[in-house]
């Protein structure tokens, strides 16, 4: 499995949801509103943090680059500071209702 984070401009999230919508079998997802400081191509790094939305996912090996493609294609104004996605291992996920193991309870 792997866990799929990507930090995002906040007006350009809806079009990546949207994007997912279209799949037949779209992921869970989570979405947070975040803060932070990044690369710039500014001499001084701007004084303020600039707000952003983490979106985080958890699909199988196979599903990644197909949602990694569809977030990068959606969210892509083309300017600097559109945003980065972090691609990690899962080595294990419980349902805490249930208990129950595996990536088949992602579905």
């Amino acid at each position: 499995m792997k866990e799929i984070k990507a930090y995002l401009r906040k007006h350009m999230v809806e079009h990546v949801i949207d994007a997912m919508k279209t799949l037949d079998d779209p992921p869970g997802l989570t979405l947070s509103d975040v803060r932070g400081l990044g690369h710039t191509e500014q001499p001084e790094p701007p004084a303020q943090f600039l707000e952003r939305v983490k979106l985080e996912i958890v699909v199988p090996d196979e599903r990644a680059d197909e949602i990694i493609r569809i977030i990068a294609k959606s969210a892509r104004t083309s300017y600097h500071g559109d945003g980065l996605v972090f691609v990690s291992d899962v080595e294990r996920v419980v349902r805490v209702r249930n208990g129950s193991e595996g990536p088949e309870v992602l579905s």
